[in-house]
């Protein structure tokens, strides 16, 4: 029997080569309790596959990973979260992260739109991060009121110049694939679907010369590297994320998001972005 949570994640097997792709339209592809259920499902039936010698995380429509929308979803209201929540929220974000970086296959996330916030803290998790020029990367949570904690903090200042890190997480702007690429925080950009599209065959076609048994201990070596210090900064995540939910800015962020603005924290108002035209 089809677990209900699996009909949001398309999972497809095809030479070795399992292909997740999100299918949650109407949550715009977003990390959800049911598509953070679906992908730990599906890892742990991977982690059990011998046939499975990589994986591939990519999202329908745009192909753009959006954020933790689980949030949403805790209680039946906003105001009615608390610590307990926030710290659950937390635990299962690390949960699903620390499951994706520890799978012995490679896993290559797929971002031709790009991604924010906690859709693109668990693709970091990923060995290989392929995306187009023009996708468009960022961490809002400081303008909403979280903290990016589902390993966004840890992460980033790992893969990118710590200063890039710090303007990005401290001030909630985005950034261009081209410059994710050029700052160490995606693998490799490409000027078009058909490049990257391309550039992946070659990826999945060098890896059947790779060892398996080599593959799996490599990752497992790479992943010591930062295994010790990161698990402290993941806790200090914790803390932070749980610290900074209680204050209620987070009530105040996502309510102008809703209304299509952002909140000044400082007038306490909302601010209204102009349309686009």
């Amino acid at each position: 029997m089809t677990h209900p949570s699996t009909a949001i994640l398309d999972s497809q097997l095809n030479d070795g080569v399992l292909r997740l792709t999100k299918q949650n339209a109407d949550e715009n592809y977003g990390m959800s309790l049911a598509m953070l259920d679906a992908l730990s499902r599906a890892f742990d039936d991977a982690r059990e596959n011998a046939e499975i010698r990589a994986i591939a995380i990519d999202a329908g429509g745009r192909g753009f990973h959006s954020g933790a929308i689980a949030v949403t979803q805790l209680q039946p209201t906003l105001e009615a979260l608390g610590r307990d929540d926030f710290q659950r929220l937390v635990q299962l974000g690390h949960a699903l992260g620390k499951k994706i970086a520890q799978l012995p296959m490679p896993v290559i996330a797929i971002a031709r739109g790009g991604a924010l916030g906690g859709g693109l803290e668990l693709l970091l998790r990923s060995d290989f991060i392929y995306c187009l020029e023009q996708s468009r990367f960022s961490f809002p949570e400081v303008t909403l009121g979280f903290v990016a904690a589902w390993g966004g903090t840890q992460l980033s200042a790992r893969l990118m110049p710590f200063r890039r890190a710090q303007e990005m997480l401290l001030l909630g702007e985005g950034l261009t694939g081209r410059q994710a690429e050029d700052y160490g925080l995606v693998t490799r950009a490409f000027s078009t679907n058909e490049a990257l599209e391309a550039h992946l065959e070659s990826v999945l076609t060098r890896l059947r010369v790779c060892s398996p048994a080599s593959l799996r201990w490599t990752k497992e070596c790479l992943y010591a590297a930062w295994d010790g210090a990161l698990e402290i900064g993941l806790e200090k995540e914790l803390e932070a994320e749980t610290e900074t939910m209680a204050s209620g800015d987070f009530l105040k962020g996502l309510a102008a998001l809703n209304s299509g603005g952002n909140f000044d924290y400082v007038a306490g108002t909302t601010i209204v972005k102009p349309r686009r035209q």
